[in-house]
């Protein structure tokens, strides 16, 4: 007669064998997951955000106060839509101009890599409405290139900052934060 216990460790190696690699397996497929679910953002999510910009320079400040819509949209195009006000200051900080911003700028873009998520974004079209009167100059202050000149290429970060949240980023700072708005 063959006892329970010579057939028990024979039984458990096996199931142990089995086991791990399928253990293994589920975690990796639940990496790639994660990873496909990075990959997908933020694709197709159009976000709102604020932008405060601050300038100083020899004889002026200059700030810009900026609502943000950010969105992607077919065929790699991205759309932002700015508004709000900039202001010029003297050196005593009296104000001297007001500008109002007001415009729909359209980017082609390209994904440089998935793993810094970079966009190289050339602005493809300006649609700029009646009421915006920021000239070139409080533009230059206040505005990335591609904000107002077409065919301008700027690269930006566009990084998950958490569930809700895109960060904006050119190679100088940190621009924008969007909070998501899922339509359902």
């Amino acid at each position: 007669m063959i006892s329970d216990r010579k057939f028990l460790p024979a039984v458990k190696k096996p199931f142990i064998f089995i086991l791990l690699p399928v253990t293994a397996l589920l975690f990796v497929l639940y990496g790639i997951s994660l990873r496909n679910d990075k990959q997908e953002f933020p694709v197709n999510i159009p976000c709102r955000g604020s932008m405060i910009v601050e300038a100083q320079y020899d004889h002026q400040k200059a700030k810009m106060v900026t609502s943000l819509y950010f969105s992607f949209l077919d065929n790699h195009k991205i759309l932002v839509s700015l508004s709000g006000t900039a202001y010029l200051y003297n050196q005593e900080g009296k104000l001297i101009n007001k500008k109002t911003l007001l415009r729909n700028i359209y980017y082609d873009h390209v994904q440089e890599s998935k793993v810094t998520d970079t966009y190289s974004m050339t602005s493809s079209q300006i649609n700029i409405d009646s009421i915006d009167n920021m000239d070139w100059e409080t533009s230059s202050l206040l505005l990335i290139n591609s904000f107002f000149l077409t065919g301008h290429t700027d690269t930006m970060v566009l990084k998950k900052y958490d569930d809700n949240t895109m960060l904006i980023e050119n190679n100088q700072s940190s621009f924008a934060l969007c909070v998501f708005s899922k339509t359902f």
